[in-house]
C-alpha cells in the first residue's frame, strides 16, 4: 500500500479509505447581494474550483432549480452558465434569497440574494387629482410611493414656500390647518428611488373664499384738467362683481369715466378732472360667499414731501434743508418745524417742536407745475448738535400729510465723548491720529475731517437710544 502524504490542516483534502486522496472543491466567488433592474438579465455567480465528479445544486429557498447541468424547474428565462445561474428579464417576484451547494459528504454553499430594482410609482389620493375646500378648512393631500428600494415623497409648488420655511416639504402627507388663497394652486409630489427618473403626480387644490381686495395707493394727487388712475386688484373664488363708488352711488361709464378690467386689476380712469371729482372713491366686490370694499381718495392736496439733503451739514452753526413735493396747484406755504435732540434726560428744556410758516415768497423754489423743490436756510443753531425736522405744504384744495422726520447734524468734534482719545484710520486712503483740538499739525485739518466722519457714525447710533427730544 502506498504512504499517503500527510497535508496538515488542509480542508480541501479529503482522505479515503482506499489510501488515496482526492482535493475537495472550494468556492471562489463569496455570498453576495445582486441588484438588477427589473427587465434586465441577473447572473448569480457561483464560481467553483476543483470540482471534479462533484455537482452543484441551484435552489431558490426550498425550490430546487437545477442539479448540475440537468435544470428542474420549468422556466425558460433561467440557465445554468457553467456553475453560475442566469436569469432572464427578471421580474420582482424573482427577487429572493437563492443558494449554490456542492454535493461534498458534508455540503457546503453560498448565499446569493437576488434584489430586483424598480423604478418609483406614486399614486395620488384623491385620487381624480382635484380638491376644493372652503376659506379656513382643513385639507389634507397624500401620495403614496412604490418601488425598490422604497422611494422618498417629496411636495413642491411653484413660488410657494411650506411652513417649514423651505420650497420642498418631504412626506408622503401633506396636510393643511386652515386653507386660504395663498394655498390655491397646482401640487406636485415626485417619487424618487434612483432607479430612474422620479414619477410625479399633481393634485389641483381650489379655495373659496369671499373677496379680497389689494390697492396700489390710498391716496391719489391729481389736479384740474388731469388724467387720475385708480386700481384696485380683487381675489375672489367663485369670481366678484366689482363696481366702483363715489359717496356710495355707483360710477356709469362715460366719456370721462373709463372703467377697465384686466384678469384680477380694475382700474376707474377719469378724464379732465375737475375740482368735483375730488373726494373719496371704493371699489366694491362681492361674490357668493361675501363682500369688501376698499376706499381711495383723489384729492389735489400736495403730496407728502421728501427730504433731499445729506444728514451731515458743512457748517457748525447752520445747515440748508431742501426738500421736494408734488403739487398740480401752486403751494402757498410750507410749515417747518424743528427741534434739537439731546443726550441724556437731564436737560431742564421744553420739550416740544419749535414751528415757522414759509410763505412762497422767502426762500428758493423750482417748479411751476407738478414738481416743487424748498430749501430753508438754519443759522445760529447750536455746534456739533442733532435736529429733527418734519414740514407740510399747503395750497388751495389743502394741507399735506405730515412728512416723516428727518435728522441732521452740524458739524463740532467736542460732541463725541473722549474725543481726544479716539484713533481712526484709513479715511480717505490716510492714517489718521486724532489730537487735542490744541494741536499746530500741519495735519490737523485731515483729522478735523476724520473726527467728522467718526462723529456722524457715533452720534446716528446714540440718536436712536439715548437722545430726548425737546
Amino acid at each position: 500500500m502506498p504512504r499517503m502524504p500527510y497535508v496538515r490542516g488542509n480542508p480541501a483534502v479529503e482522505l479515503q479509505t482506499s489510501g488515496a486522496y482526492t482535493i475537495t472543491p472550494q468556492f471562489s466567488s463569496p455570498s453576495q447581494t445582486v441588484n438588477i433592474k427589473i427587465g434586465e438579465t441577473a447572473r448569480l455567480p457561483c464560481e467553483v474550483q476543483n470540482l471534479g465528479t462533484f455537482m452543484v445544486v441551484w435552489k431558490k429557498e426550498a425550490t430546487l432549480i437545477s442539479a448540475g447541468s440537468t435544470k428542474v424547474i420549468r422556466d425558460s428565462r433561467l440557465t445554468v452558465v457553467g456553475t453560475s445561474l442566469d436569469i432572464s428579464k427578471v421580474t420582482s417576484k424573482d427577487s429572493g434569497n437563492y443558494t449554490c451547494e456542492i454535493n461534498t459528504d458534508v455540503p457546503s454553499h453560498v448565499n446569493i440574494v437576488l434584489n430586483v430594482l424598480e423604478p418609483a410609482k406614486v399614486r395620488r389620493f384623491p385620487e381624480e387629482g382635484r380638491i376644493q375646500a372652503r376659506k379656513g378648512d382643513p385639507v389634507t393631500l397624500r401620495c403614496i410611493g412604490e418601488g425598490n428600494p422604497p422611494p422618498s415623497i417629496r411636495w413642491s409648488k411653484p413660488g410657494y414656500y411650506f411652513q417649514n420655511g423651505d420650497d420642498k416639504f418631504q412626506g408622503s402627507v401633506l396636510s393643511f390647518q386652515a386653507v386660504g388663497r395663498q394655498d390655491v394652486g397646482l401640487y406636485e409630489c415626485s417619487a424618487d428611488n434612483g432607479v430612474s427618473e422620479p414619477a410625479t403626480a399633481t393634485i389641483d387644490v381650489k379655495v373659496l373664499y369671499p373677496p379680497e381686495i389689494e390697492i396700489e395707493r390710498s391716496w391719489i394727487h391729481t389736479g384740474v384738467h388731469q388724467e387720475a388712475y385708480l386700481t384696485c386688484i380683487v381675489h375672489a373664488e367663485p369670481g366678484a362683481n366689482v363696481l366702483w363708488y363715489r359717496e356710495e352711488r355707483v360710477i356709469v361709464p362715460s366719456d370721462t369715466r373709463i372703467l377697465e378690467s384686466s384678469n384680477n386689476k380694475h382700474t376707474l380712469i377719469l378724464r379732465n378732472v375737475e375740482e368735483a371729482d375730488f373726494g373719496l372713491y371704493s371699489c366694491t366686490a362681492d361674490n357668493l360667499l361675501g363682500r369688501s370694499s376698499q376706499n381711495i381718495e383723489l384729492s389735489g392736496r400736495p403730496s407728502r414731501a421728501i427730504f433731499k439733503s445729506e444728514p451731515m451739514g458743512n457748517s457748525a452753526d447752520s445747515y440748508n434743508l431742501t426738500w421736494k413735493i408734488d403739487s398740480y396747484a401752486p403751494i402757498e406755504e410750507y410749515k417747518l418745524m424743528f427741534r434739537k435732540l439731546f443726550f441724556n434726560e437731564t436737560d431742564d428744556l421744553n420739550r416740544v417742536w419749535k414751528s415757522m410758516i414759509i410763505p412762497m415768497n422767502q426762500g428758493s423754489s423750482s417748479g411751476r407745475h407738478l414738481h416743487h423743490k424748498q430749501s430753508y436756510m438754519f443759522l445760529q443753531l447750536e455746534t456739533g448738535s442733532i435736529y429733527e425736522a418734519t414740514v407740510t405744504a399747503k395750497n388751495r384744495y389743502g394741507t399735506s400729510e405730515a412728512s416723516e422726520a428727518f435728522q441732521f447734524h452740524t458739524l463740532g468734534p467736542e460732541s463725541v465723548p473722549n474725543a481726544k482719545n479716539l484713533e481712526i484710520k484709513d479715511v480717505g486712503g490716510i492714517d489718521i491720529g486724532l489730537m487735542g483740538s490744541g494741536s499746530s499739525s500741519p495735519a490737523y485739518s485731515k483729522r478735523i475731517n476724520g473726527l467728522q466722519c467718526l462723529s456722524f457714525a457715533l452720534l446716528a447710533v446714540l440718536a436712536t437710544k439715548a437722545f430726548v427730544f425737546v
